[in-house]
């Protein structure tokens, strides 16, 4: 039989869903209780505000994601796992009628100038994913499979850009058209900078 979580980690799940949901501003901590199943005091013994409570749920969804607990794998290992690394996220957004788009992107946007600790946890986490996909593009150009003159850092920002801003657009299109269309370029562009792997004679 299945554990039942923890207080905290029922508030930081219940917190989680409801800023993915419908974003931090339109959340109100007594949603994040009702959803829970908990109470004022439980949420100011664990969080003490909704900043820190912000806080331990960006720290529980980079967890989950860096330890590959999460349907969004940057373990890429071959051009067939970046493929699949562009269609799991059109498939994510099939699965909630694009009812939603990338949590840490969601959050992020209605993060304001006045919490800076905050902004800086999103960007640290965009840094780590990028890392990721920089270093499976320098592995590739290693290979002797990837264009000598291409730039492993500026390929990762490009496919970030294109996967956050195709969920954002399916969102609001209620849609994966767009979405699968630039994840459709952006690989035929990545293809364009392969070096094929001389066939055995």
């Amino acid at each position: 039989m299945a554990t039942k979580p923890d207080t905290r980690t029922r508030m930081i799940e219940a917190a989680m869903d409801l800023f993915h949901q419908q974003g931090v501003n339109a959340t109100s901590i007594d949603q994040v209780l009702a959803r829970s199943d908990t109470g004022k005091s439980q949420f100011s013994h664990y969080f003490k505000t909704k900043d820190g409570l912000i806080h331990a749920v960006l720290d529980y969804l980079s967890r989950l994601v860096r330890g590959g607990d999460s349907p969004s794998s940057y373990e890429l290992k071959s051009w067939q796992d970046l493929d699949r690394w562009f269609q799991q996220y059109i498939d994510f957004q099939k699965s909630v009628n694009c009812e939603r788009s990338c949590p840490l992107g969601t959050i992020g946007n209605d993060l304001g100038n006045d919490q800076e600790l905050l902004r800086m946890e999103v960007r640290l986490f965009l840094e780590w994913a990028r890392g990721k996909l920089a270093r499976f593009f320098a592995e590739r150009q290693a290979a002797g499979e990837l264009d000598p003159a291409a730039r492993p850092e500026e390929l990762a920002d490009f496919c970030i850009s294109i996967m956050q801003g195709g969920m954002l657009l399916a969102k609001m299109k209620r849609d994966t058209d767009m979405f699968e269309n630039a994840a459709a370029q952006a690989s035929a562009y990545l293809r364009s900078l392969r070096i094929p792997r001389p066939t055995a004679a």
